[in-house]
């Protein structure tokens, strides 16, 4: 690793959050790589690495996106350059003489079982005056009820509205539904799918909301509608909204399958709870694009959402008509010493799944430390809670985990 500056090691991302003596063990173990111009590396390839660029210029692509420059001397090259949520088709094509360093992710979760790391929360982080100044802005909107929150897509309002009435009937539901092609092909898929457990194909609405029950197709509509409130025409904030629809289908697939295995809160809450927890970020997006109020700091755009996501957010889901467990979820978010003395509930388990999900992409920065979380010994008493107790559960439901999120996803 002679060719590896370590001061440029101690920038790379999420690298530098490891202690000194770690990083210098990677050091020993990464291996680089040189392709010449016009070589392709795929993702899926470069799965069992964090892979980063040193030298050259490449070509960042995914599906439906255009490609991306990215060079040595920006800042994308300090971030690893897949992820394991990338499709099977994300690439790079290099467009120079390029060299690239490779560190085992195997290597980096041993360096990590042990010690869990605890960083400064962003809401901490002094922001400069223009920042703040917007901060202090949109508090003010919140706190008078004049800030613009998202609506629930129709289709989801209309589902919720009659599930509501004493005395609807599936037909009635099916109705609604009907009136969303999009939306019957994803709620036959999903009642087609192990998820449900079917033993019988069906090809028709009415069949899967019978097989649902009216209660699930409810949650289900409103979790598959979701996605829709995750755009922006700002590429700062368009990719920030994805990064968070990302990371809220991840959590939801996560708390559905925990559900599923531990039989204590039913499983079609637990989606819908994973995917709202952090709703409170897409009204404050939406009112930076309205407004045109961009910050070019990244950082002090991460500062702004932490500080005020949960307020907003509670706001969201209080206008939504929401239940108290769901504001629970989004008011009780990254509380991991939460105990409420009670069985667990929807904001516990959304907490472990984020924890999980923590673990899983080796988030150090947001990490507790696992065997101090209450909600933890709750959902799985006596099991002794680590970071491998935690991978071997998400390595049993690694399938069922990937089905939630085809469905999601889509």
């Amino acid at each position: 690793m002679k060719n590896v500056d370590q001061k440029l090691l101690d920038q790379l991302v999420p690298l530098n959050q490891l202690p000194v003596g770690d990083r210098h063990r990677l050091m020993k173990v990464a291996e680089i790589r040189e392709l010449m111009a016009g070589e392709k590396l795929f993702s899926q390839d470069a799965e069992p690495y964090l892979v980063y660029l040193l030298q050259g210029r490449i070509d960042y692509c995914r599906s439906y996106h255009e490609s991306v420059l990215i060079s040595d001397n920006s800042e994308m090259s300090l971030t690893p350059l897949f992820s394991l949520e990338d499709e099977l088709d994300t690439h790079i094509v290099t467009q120079s003489l390029t060299r690239l360093v490779f560190f085992s992710r195997e290597f980096i979760n041993k360096l990590t079982e042990q010690e869990i790391l605890v960083s400064e929360s962003a809401g901490q982080q002094v922001m400069d005056g223009t920042s703040q100044a917007l901060y202090n802005e949109i508090y003010k909107l919140a706190e008078s009820g004049k800030l613009r929150l998202p609506s629930l897509p129709e289709i989801a309002v209309r589902v919720k509205k009659a599930i509501a009435e004493e005395n609807v009937t599936a037909d009635q539901v099916v109705h609604i539904i009907e009136s969303d092609p999009a939306m019957v092909a994803r709620l036959i898929q999903v009642a087609n799918s192990p998820l449900t457990r079917g033993y019988e194909n069906i090809n028709s609405i009415r069949d899967a909301v019978v097989r649902l029950g009216l209660k699930m197709t409810q949650n289900l509509v409103l979790s598959l509608s979701v996605k829709q409130l995750f755009k922006s025409k700002s590429p700062l904030l368009k990719k920030r909204m994805q990064k968070l629809y990302v990371h809220s289908m991840e959590v939801a697939s996560i708390a559905f399958a925990l559900s599923n295995r531990t039989h204590k809160l039913p499983a079609d809450e637990a989606l819908l709870a994973g995917l709202v927890h952090d709703i409170g970020i897409v009204p404050l997006l939406e009112y930076m694009e309205i407004t045109g109020l961009e910050l070019e700091n990244e950082a002090d755009l991460e500062a702004i959402l932490e500080r005020l996501r949960t307020s907003v957010g509670s706001l969201v889901v209080k206008n939504w008509g929401f239940t108290g467990g769901f504001i629970n979820v989004v008011e009780q978010a990254e509380n991991w010493e939460r105990d409420s003395g009670k069985p667990v509930d929807l904001a516990d388990l959304v907490n472990i799944a984020q924890i999980y999900h923590f673990l899983q992409r080796k988030d150090l920065k947001h990490l507790p430390t696992v065997n101090h979380v209450p909600a933890c010994e709750k959902m799985f008493p006596g099991k002794g809670h680590d970071p491998a107790f935690a991978m071997s559960v998400l390595e049993d439901a690694k399938q069922e985990i990937a089905q939630i999120k085809q469905v999601l996803g889509l």
